[in-house]
């Protein structure tokens, strides 16, 4: 039963550790697209809780639209193919950088 114990414990200290280390690696992927998201100045356009500008939409709840990765990804690259009436330009970036902005944008969410 003692061995039984400790194994379990040691099966939840991996797991907590691999959960941790991930929750990290995304945290630091949405700090990096928030990053990208001012040297890019998106915020001349779109406003984020209160902050920037009107002529795009708001992105403060972003994250709740159910958008993918892979939608988010598409929609910089060329936002016409997904939304025909877009007024957006191309976000130009490497596939990482889009990657870390769509991360940014779909850790966007109301606050409950």
């Amino acid at each position: 039963m003692k061995y039984i114990f400790i194994f379990m414990i040691g099966i939840w200290m991996v797991v907590f550790s691999f959960a941790m280390r991930f929750a990290y690696g995304e945290e630091e992927l949405c700090g990096k697209g928030k990053e990208i998201f001012t040297q890019k100045k998106c915020s001349m356009c779109h406003k984020i809780e209160g902050v920037g500008g009107k002529i795009g939409p708001d992105l403060s709840d972003e994250g709740d639209k159910g958008r993918s990765e892979e939608w988010l990804i598409k929609y910089f690259k060329d936002p016409k193919s997904t939304i025909p009436e877009a007024k957006m330009r191309p976000v130009k970036g490497t596939d990482e950088e889009l990657k870390a902005l769509a991360a940014y944008m779909m850790s966007l969410k109301k606050a409950k």
